[in-house]
C-alpha cells in the first residue's frame, strides 16, 4: 500500500508532506505553520504526481510503502544548503542512483519518464511545466520562430555562430574582480559556513611555511603564488581556493599538498588544505595517532639536548640512561615495505656509545595487531637490517625483561 507523507505523531519538518495543526496553537502560530503546509502541499503535488519508480539498472519497479519528500542538508554538502530530496520507506535518496520516475504532469497530465534526479531538479525549482507543456509555450514557439526565420540560411550553410558570454575566458585580474563582486553579493550564512570548511588567507599564511611541495612536486617554492580563498566556479559550490603564481598569472587548485611533521619532521601527504582546517599543530599520521594515545613531552638530558618520550615507561629508562651517563637519543627513521607500500619505522632510542637500538614495547591492543597482520615483523626485519649495516644491535623490551637489560649494560659499563 501506497501512502504520502508523515504521520500525525511525528513532529513537522520544512517541507515535508505533514499536514497536521495544533488547535491550541497561537495566530502566528498557525501562520508559521501554515507556510509550512503551503510547502508541503507544494510536494504532495509532486509526490502525488508520481507514478511508479523503477531501477533502469535491472529494469525492475520499485517497491515501496511510504513516499514522501523532505528538505534536508546532507552531511558533505559544500554549501550547507537544504535541497528536496525524495524518501522511500524512511531513507533519503541520494543522487548517486539508477532510479527512473514516472509521472503525471501537473499542468498537462501528460506521462513522462525521466531520471529521479532530473525530477528532483523540477522539485527543488519549483517547476511545473514537462517537456511537452515547455514547448507548446506561446511565447518559446513564437521567438523560436522568428530566430529560424533570421538565422536559418545560415545554420543551413554551418555559418552560424552562437554568441556565448563566456567569463571563464575574462584576463584574470577581471576574473577575480568577478569573483569579488559576486562574493560581496551572497549572504552573510554562506559566507560564514563557507570558511567553516575553507582555510581564510591568515589560516593559510600560518601554515605556509610547513607546505614542502603541492600537486606532486608540481609546485616546489611558494615564493610566487598567492592563495585566493574565493576563486569562483561554476557549480553547486560556487567558491573554491587556488593558488595564483603572481609572475605568470597561473591558476592551480590545491592538491595532493606534503606538509612537513611539526613533531617529527618527516613529509607526508593530505589530498586537499581543508583537512588541516582548524587544526592547531601539523602532525602527520604516525605523530598524530600516537598524540591520542599518550601526549608526546620532550626531557632535557644532563648535556643540554632534548630527546622526546610517550609513556612513562620510556621516560623510566630515559632517566636511568641519564642518571647513568648513558649516551640516548632518539632512534632512526627506517624505511621498510609493508602490503606494497613504504612505510617508515621510527625506533624509540639509540645508545649511540654502547651500538644499542631500543624499541620499548606493552602489550597494548595496536601492538597485538601489529603482530598479527605482520607489519611488526617488517618492522624488526628493517631494523635488524639497519643494524647489521651500522654493528648495532637491535633489542625490542617489555615489562617483563626491561630490567635484565639494565643489568645487562650495568655490568658491561661496570656501573
Amino acid at each position: 500500500m501506497k501512502w504520502i507523507g508523515q504521520s500525525a505523531a511525528e513532529p513537522v519538518k520544512e517541507g515535508s508532506t505533514t499536514r497536521v495543526l495544533n488547535s491550541t496553537s497561537t495566530q502566528a502560530g498557525l501562520k508559521f505553520c501554515n507556510c509550512k503546509l503551503n510547502k508541503a502541499n507544494k510536494m504532495d503535488d509532486y509526490t502525488n504526481s508520481i507514478l511508479s519508480i523503477r531501477d533502469k539498472s535491472s529494469n525492475s519497479e520499485i517497491k515501496y510503502e511510504s513516499l514522501g519528500i523532505e528538505e534536508l542538508c546532507t552531511k558533505y554538502s559544500n554549501t550547507k544548503k537544504a535541497i528536496y530530496k525524495l524518501i522511500i520507506d524512511g531513507k533519503a535518496i541520494s543522487r548517486n542512483n539508477t532510479f527512473l520516475v514516472r509521472y503525471a504532469c501537473t499542468t498537462c497530465n501528460m506521462q513522462q519518464e525521466i531520471t529521479l534526479n532530473l525530477f528532483m531538479r523540477k522539485v527543488n525549482k519549483q517547476g511545473k511545466n514537462c517537456v511537452s507543456c515547455v514547448n507548446k509555450d506561446k511565447d518559446k514557439t513564437t521567438t523560436h520562430s522568428l530566430f529560424m526565420k533570421e538565422n536559418s540560411t545560415k545554420i543551413i550553410k554551418n555559418e552560424y555562430k552562437k554568441e556565448v558570454n563566456n567569463v571563464k575566458s575574462l584576463p584574470l585580474k577581471d576574473y577575480l574582480e568577478l569573483s569579488n563582486k559576486d562574493w560581496s553579493d551572497e549572504s552573510d550564512e554562506f559566507r560564514n559556513n563557507y570558511f567553516l570548511c575553507h582555510l581564510t588567507i591568515d589560516e593559510f599564511d600560518r601554515i605556509k611555511h610547513l607546505i614542502r611541495n603541492i600537486n606532486k612536486d608540481k609546485i616546489l617554492d611558494l615564493t610566487d603564488w598567492r592563495y585566493e580563498p574565493i576563486y569562483r566556479i561554476w557549480n553547486q559550490t560556487r567558491y573554491t581556493p587556488m593558488l595564483i603564481n603572481t609572475k605568470t598569472n597561473i591558476v592551480e587548485k590545491p592538491y595532493y599538498i606534503s606538509f612537513e611533521c611539526e613533531n617529527c619532521g618527516e613529509h607526508f601527504c593530505h589530498r586537499d588544505l581543508e583537512v588541516v582546517k582548524n587544526k592547531i599543530k601539523i602532525y602527520c599520521q604516525t605523530c598524530s595517532f600516537t598524540n591520542k594515545i599518550f601526549r608526546i613531552r620532550t626531557l632535557s638530558l644532563k648535556d643540554g639536548t632534548k630527546i622526546k618520550w610517550q609513556s612513562i615507561q620510556e621516560r623510566r629508562f630515559i632517566e636511568w640512561c641519564n642518571d647513568n651517563n648513558i649516551s640516548i637519543k632518539n632512534g632512526p627513521s627506517i624505511s621498510y615495505i609493508f602490503n606494497d607500500k613504504p612505510h617508515e619505522y621510527r625506533v624509540d632510542f639509540e645508545l649511540p656509545e654502547l651500538k644499542y637500538l631500543i624499541e620499548l614495547k606493552d602489550n597494548h591492543c595496536w601492538y597485538k595487531q601489529q603482530v598479527e597482520s605482520g607489519k611488526q615483523n617488517k618492522k624488526e626485519i628493517a631494523a635488524k637490517e639497519w643494524c647489521s649495516k651500522n654493528g648495532y644491535s637491535y633489542e625490542i623490551l617489555f615489562p617483563k625483561n626491561i630490567q635484565a637489560f639494565k643489568n645487562k649494560i650495568a655490568e658491561s659499563c661496570k656501573i
